[in-house]
């Protein structure tokens, strides 16, 4: 009798080794398993079956990446293949609904320019043709290649499904007069250029129920193609659904800009700014507040009363011409502070503690506060140093702190009255009070362990004191030293904590 076919052979054998048990999963566990890998290569897995060929075309996803990590003599074919089957992908979805679209694309260059339009095109398209709500296009420019601009097509930024949408494009691009993205809740936006001061609002008034807005900007002054300088002054943010925002200007300015940030529900604002900015914020149920990098003044228009953290790392004082100029820097930076007299939690800098010194007036009391942190803390010639002043004006305007912060402990000189010099700042009463203490970057100085040892001794109400640095293998004595020190407060828990473990912590809270 002639022998069965080896298919029939298979099935006969349920446990053989031979058994393609993958093409007799149903669609759905299949497109389960293939949503784990990119798209290009879920893609490559149809060679094993004739079953599932074609099943990676119907993955909610799509996820579309180029990187030429290796020899790039041949780069411009690989980039020319990766885009045509990018643009199969999007185009074989027959209006299959798609979550996200993500193209991500390293190593970019000029040639690459039309091959890129005409994916970005695809995208677009699928914008309106398969309900996607999610949206991120990132473009990493090669080192060797100069800036140049690519337009966005008009698609990308009108859809009626969109609630995500990032672009994180290094070459020139702007977004077109006409935006239309109502139900948009997400906005990312990288390495944006001002064309001029309503750019920003014309997006905005296109995306009525934006919540979350990131934006980095790029310079504000440019050659256009007609060689006619463009620059502009102001940048104003207005969104009445805005909860939170993230400005970042990382390139300095050397002429006076203004920005105005203005909502009524904003939440969250974080600046990041280097030059001479001017800020305005119109907020008046603002709770999160942080200001970096180098600031002329920040104006508060209404009082903060739900304001619950602050971090505060402008430096006014930057770039001082003249002492007019250092006057009226100081005293906005004083009004600015005075306007935080709600918050719980502040996070001030050295930059602005000099500025405070500066100003040479009271400050308001900080009533509800119970979380400092300091970016320093000095303990070298305190009665001498300026810092002590407002430190020990700030102490004694917050009667409610509790928990007390310090990134790192400095020490210049060979002052041995430590005792004394901490009493200029840290009086008995303000050490009485705290209940929490953390101190980072613990470099095991004497120094160090004298001011752990002074908070302990006089820590009546201390339950816990973080000692954080990179590693304790080598502190065995450190810590027998500490543990064994005087406490006020019998139970008080002191832990060792390295900075590995703290990040993970600060991650774990986050998510």
């Amino acid at each position: 009798m002639a022998d069965p076919p080896e298919k029939k052979m298979l099935k006969r054998i349920p446990d053989g080794d031979n058994m393609d048990r993958l093409s007799a999963l149903p669609n759905c566990v299949l497109l389960r398993i293939l949503s784990r890998f990119k798209t290009k290569d879920a893609a490559a897995t149809s060679v094993l079956s004739t079953r599932w060929r074609d099943l990676f075309v119907s993955l909610p996803d799509v996820d579309l990446s180029f990187r030429v990590d290796g020899d790039a003599s041949d780069r411009d074919r690989m980039f020319s293949d990766f885009t045509d089957f990018a643009n199969r992908v999007v185009r074989q979805r027959n209006k299959a609904s798609i979550g996200t679209i993500v193209v991500d694309v390293m190593h970019f260059v000029k040639s690459y320019r039309l091959a890129f339009e005409s994916l970005l095109i695809s995208a677009a398209a699928a914008l309106s043709s398969c309900n996607v709500q999610q949206l991120l296009i990132s473009v990493r420019m090669d080192k060797t290649t100069e800036r140049f601009s690519i337009p966005i097509p008009p698609g990308i930024f009108s859809s009626k499904t969109l609630v995500s949408l990032t672009v994180d494009i290094e070459v020139d691009w702007n977004a077109p007069d006409f935006v239309w993205l109502p139900n948009l809740k997400y906005l990312y936006l990288f390495e944006f250029r001002l064309v001029d001061e309503d750019s920003i609002q014309r997006l905005l008034q296109g995306c009525p129920l934006l919540e979350q807005l990131m934006l980095f900007v790029q310079p504000f002054s440019y050659e256009s193609e007609s060689e006619e300088g463009i620059e502009v002054e102001v940048l104003h943010i207005s969104s009445p659904s805005l909860k939170s925002l993230v400005l970042s200007w990382n390139a300095k300015v050397e002429l006076e800009f203004t920005v105005v940030v203005q909502s009524e529900n904003l939440e969250s604002l974080l600046c990041s700014l280097q030059g001479q900015h001017k800020v305005t914020i119109d907020a008046p149920n603002l709770k999160s507040l942080t200001v970096e990098g180098h600031v002329l003044e920040v104006h508060i228009n209404q009082s903060l009363v739900s304001i619950d953290k602050a971090v505060v790392h402008a430096e006014f004082l930057h770039n001082v011409t003249n002492g007019s100029d250092l006057f009226s820097r100081v005293q906005h930076a004083f009004k600015f502070i005075s306007g935080l007299q709600n918050v719980k939690s502040l996070n001030l800098s050295e930059n602005i503690l000099k500025a405070l010194y500066c100003s040479q007036r009271v400050l308001p009391k900080f009533k509800d506060l119970n979380k400092l942190k300091l970016s320093h803390f000095r303990c070298h010639a305190f009665p001498r140093n300026p810092y002590s002043k407002v430190l020990s004006s700030l102490f004694e305007s917050s009667p409610n702190l509790e928990v007390l912060i310090i990134d790192e402990v400095l020490k210049d000189s060979e002052d041995e009255e430590l005792d004394s010099v901490f009493q200029e700042v840290l009086s008995l009463a303000f050490v009485g009070q705290l209940k929490e203490i953390e101190i980072r970057s613990f470099e095991g100085e004497e120094h160090e362990f004298k001011l752990i040892e002074y908070f302990l001794k006089n820590g009546k109400s201390l339950k816990k004191m973080d000692l954080i640095r990179d590693s304790w293998k080598t502190e065995s004595d450190g810590c027998h030293r500490i543990l064994s020190s005087k406490k006020c407060a019998v139970d008080c828990q002191i832990l060792f904590i390295t900075k590995w473990d703290l990040l993970q912590s600060l991650f774990l809270k986050r998510h």
